[in-house]
């Protein structure tokens, strides 16, 4: 026959249960905190993203998200990560380094390219007929 359990072992064993599940309940949590800090970091680049496209086509959206950014943004080591978008005359010439910078790109993208009906190392091969 089955030995019974004091009850001092039955609250012992129930005492065991409750903490483990404590356990899961709290790993679960700190999980959940993972998945919404990502999706929330997600979020925040792509509305970035967007704001950032929208100040390059809207001039007054650009006015409106300089003194937005101005107003939020007091830490200089945060404001020195984002100089370009903090002012107008700043914006521009960011914008002008960047217009040069993708046109040199695509210049040397070009220059580089090979010529059409030319192999790029020598003379074509023999044509297989």
């Amino acid at each position: 026959m089955a030995e019974r359990k004091t009850l001092d072992e039955l609250i012992a064993e129930e005492q065991k249960k409750s903490d483990e599940a404590r356990a899961r309940i709290a790993s679960l949590k700190a999980r959940q905190r993972v998945v919404d800090r990502k999706r929330d970091n997600h979020r925040k680049i792509i509305v970035g993203a967007a704001a950032m496209a929208h100040m390059k086509i809207s001039p007054p959206f650009r006015k409106a998200l300089i003194d937005a950014l101005n107003a939020a943004v007091s830490e200089p080591k945060h404001r020195a990560v984002i100089p370009d978008l903090l002012d107008e005359q700043a914006f521009n010439e960011a914008m002008r380094a960047a217009s040069k910078q993708a046109a040199a790109a695509q210049k040397s993208a070009q220059g580089g390219a090979a010529r059409p009906g030319k192999s790029p190392s020598g003379p074509p091969g023999p044509h297989l007929t």
